[in-house]
Order: C-alpha cells, then sequence, then structure tokens
C-alpha cells in the first residue's frame, strides 16, 4: 500500500538508480578489470540493494510475528474468592478469546458451573475489527517479503546482465603510442 506518492517516487527512482549503477560497476570491473571507479560503483549499488531488501525482509518479519500473534494463557481462577468476580473475569477472558480466535469459548458462572459463551453484537463487531486488522497485517507481511524477493532477483538480474555486456563486446585493446603518449606530460604553449 502507498503511503505517500512522492515517497513512492522517490524510492523507485533511488532503486532505478542503484539497479543501474550496480549494472555499471559489474560491467566495468569485468571489462576493464578492478579499478577504483567500477569497484566503488559496485560495492555502494550492492549495499544499496542489500540495504533496500533487508528493510523490506525485516519488516515483513515483524508484521508475520504481529499477524501470528498467539492466544494469552487465562488467568487461575482458583485463586479468586468472589463467585461474582470470578465470573466477571471468566467472562472477560471467553469475550477476549471469541474476539481474538472466533471460537465462544466456556466462562464459569457464580454458581461454578461452565457455561458457553454467547457473543453479542457488540463482540461480533469488535470480531470483525480484529479479523480486518490480522487480514491487512498479513497482506501488507506478504507484500514486504516480496519486494524483499523483488530486490534479490532485481540485484541478481543486474549483475548477471552486467557480466554478459562485459563479456559479449571485450574493450578494444589500445595501441601501444597511446599508452606511450599517456605517459607523457602535455605540452604548454
Amino acid at each position: 500500500m502507498v503511503e505517500s506518492w512522492i515517497d513512492f517516487a522517490l524510492y523507485v527512482a533511488a532503486g532505478a538508480v542503484a539497479l543501474l549503477c550496480l549494472f555499471e560497476g559489474t560491467r566495468r570491473v569485468v571489462a576493464y578489470g578492478v579499478h577504483r571507479t567500477g569497484v566503488l560503483m559496485f560495492v555502494a549499488s550492492a549495499a544499496a540493494c542489500a540495504a533496500a531488501g533487508g528493510f523490506a525482509y525485516q519488516k515483513y518479519g515483524t508484521l508475520s510475528a504481529a499477524a501470528g500473534a498467539g492466544l494469552r494463557k487465562a488467568p487461575a481462577f482458583s485463586k479468586i474468592p468472589s463467585p461474582e468476580r470470578k465470573e466477571l473475569l471468566s467472562q472477560a477472558v471467553a469475550k477476549r478469546r471469541f474476539t481474538e480466535s472466533g471460537a465462544p469459548g466456556p466462562y464459569i458462572d457464580h454458581n461454578g458451573e461452565t457455561k458457553t459463551f454467547v457473543p453479542t453484537l457488540d463482540d461480533l463487531k469488535a470480531r470483525e475489527k480484529v479479523v480486518a486488522y490480522y487480514a491487512q497485517t498479513e497482506f501488507a507481511a506478504r507484500s514486504s517479503l516480496a519486494e524483499a524477493l523483488v530486490w534479490l532477483i532485481a540485484a541478481s538480474v543486474a549483475v548477471l546482465l552486467g557480466l554478459v555486456m562485459a563479456l559479449a563486446k571485450p574493450p578494444a585493446p589500445k595501441p601501444p603510442e597511446e599508452d606511450a603518449l599517456a605517459a607523457e606530460p602535455p605540452l604548454h604553449r
């Protein structure tokens, strides 16, 4: 989900530049050997791609943990002396369990009998909100995982294309005269 179009546009532009620099850095290193410009371009763009993919994967892990949060443990009702308080607490726990899981659970009434919790209309609305939250969180987690995989695949393709382009047409060898001229100082008038 795009929260801000400006952020999205800047993220796309920065990603395109990082992938282009990764491609060009790979091509330069393979075609011309290990030189400062090619290596610097390759390392900086690979770090940018790894950071973007790592951030997306970390977001996936965080959202997955939030979506997979389990039920909390119920308190011990035997330690509560008052039957009315025991019933209220037991109903609250059953209500919470229904809201979290959707299954009506048992509760203990003031006589000590076990009864099944019957949700009210407000309980059903609260359950709908919880279901919607979990659905949105799971969707966001899946999109973050997909984004991390896209970064991995795009970076791999950029490196592979850089290798192919460098090997497809190697640079023309310099004539020995150019090397000799490059070593001489320039002439000044």
